[in-house]
């Protein structure tokens, strides 16, 4: 249920690509009206028993009552069958000879009524499909100008990239629901009166062997061979290019996902910013937190170290032969305890030095702190991982910077990450 209410709100103003949805709607109305009206109107003209209505015309003819023979073909009331075979009959009392050129010119107004409007459903089966591409097209277009965007979080970013992916998911999926039942039920159609003409040959020609025993017909003669048919294949052949975006979709959109986790810049603290949270232009202050993964350890950088160069603080090295991600994740949570502290003593200058990670969270989440400008980057963390890191290693390291579990419950420390580096598995 989710999947189609997910559907259905993509019709919405507010929802990206909502135009395309209505358009396509609109299209499947008109179709489904076209179909309803053509299956109708082919039934109506093809629904007769032709093998027992033939018996008992030649037999009619047989016994010399063409009155009656034509008579029953104007009973048919428009069925393509009768209306052909009545024409040959009511020739054949003035010109027996000209029975066949009756019928041919009698199959030439009738038959096109069958193929009338039918083109118009294979059409609008195609209109919809390249609608459809066009819907995911458009999804695409923001999916990458989502991720293009500078100055945006990841998270942010992921939340656009989302948008556009399933406005193009959803106009795909309307598009193909359309053009499916359009293809079969021309292909049907079509199959109904090819079937229709050469059943009107064969039984043209048995009452055509009555009507004018002394003629000599052709050994393949048919009366539909003068029928003026139109050309329905006329439409674009776009199944090339329904499977080259079958294939070029699900690879564009799964690799724009990595493209926002791209090479970053690492911005690296001044020496002098140590402890600048306190002085005039500390509001302008940010984290600028960073993790390096090498083959020793971690390293850390952040706006609380004393200075540039790597501290024992802030070094994190193996041990045997192991990454220690639970002390990356005490000093992640110590990092984030400073920054907590120094934004929220802002609007609380009494508060303790030594105020606990958890109550800090506390306190910043039921205050109205969105003003403050300082370390507003609190939720973001930079990864930088050295060559021939194991990709495991790298997401042990995000989870050890989303959160961590004190006494009191679970706090988020930095769920905002951008990663750069050379990540091998």
């Amino acid at each position: 249920m989710g999947i189609l209410n997910e559907f259905l709100l993509s019709f919405s103003p507010g929802q990206s690509g909502f135009q395309f949805m209505w358009i396509l709607a609109g299209i499947a109305f008109l179709a489904l009206l076209l179909m309803i009206e053509r299956w109708s109107g082919i039934s109506r003209r093809t629904n007769i028993n032709a093998s027992r209505f033939v018996d008992r015309l030649v037999q009619m003819i047989k016994e010399g009552k063409h009155d009656d023979a034509y008579g029953l073909c104007c009973s048919g009331k428009g069925k393509v069958l009768p209306a052909v075979l009545g024409a040959g009959i009511k020739r054949a009392t003035v010109a027996p000879e000209m029975v066949p050129l009756a019928m041919e010119e009698e199959s030439l107004h009738i038959l096109p009524l069958l193929e009338r409007r039918l083109n118009w459903i294979a059409t609008l089966g195609n209109l919809a499909t390249l609608l459809g591409l066009m819907g995911t097209i458009y999804g695409l277009i923001i999916s990458f100008a989502a991720v293009g965007q500078p100055d945006i979080p990841p998270v942010a970013k992921s939340s656009m990239l989302a948008v556009g992916i399933s406005a193009a998911m959803n106009t795909t999926l309307l598009g193909l629901i359309i053009a499916v039942p359009c293809i079969l039920v021309f292909s049907v159609l079509q199959a109904r009166i090819d079937e229709t003409v050469a059943e009107l040959d064969r039984c043209a020609v048995m009452a055509m062997k009555v009507l004018m025993p002394e003629q000599r017909l052709g050994r393949n003669y048919r009366i539909s061979d003068r029928r003026v048919r139109q050309e329905i294949d006329t439409e674009p052949n776009i199944v090339p290019f329904m499977n080259l975006m079958v294939v070029l979709i699900p690879l564009l959109l799964s690799s724009s996902e990595f493209v926002k986790i791209g090479m970053i810049e690492l911005k690296l603290p001044e020496s002098s910013a140590a402890g600048g949270a306190d002085g005039a232009g500390g509001e302008a202050a940010k984290v600028d937190l960073g993790i390096v993964i090498t083959r020793k350890g971690f390293n850390l950088f952040h706006y609380f170290k004393k200075d540039t160069s790597v501290s024992r603080d802030d070094e994190i090295p193996l041990i045997d032969g192991k990454y220690d991600f639970a002390a990356l994740n005490r000093q992640l949570a110590e990092v984030k305890r400073k920054a907590l502290y120094q934004i929220i003593r802002l609007a609380k200058p009494d508060l303790p030095a030594e105020t606990e990670l958890w109550k800090l969270s506390y306190l910043y989440t039921h205050h109205d702190l969105k003003s403050v400008t300082l370390f507003e980057d609190h939720e973001n963390v930079k990864i930088v991982a050295d060559d021939r890191i194991n990709y495991q290693t790298v997401i042990s390291v995000m989870d050890a910077a989303r959160g961590v579990v004190t006494a009191s419950g679970n706090v988020t420390l930095f769920p905002n990450v951008s990663m750069a580096g050379g990540i091998v598995r």
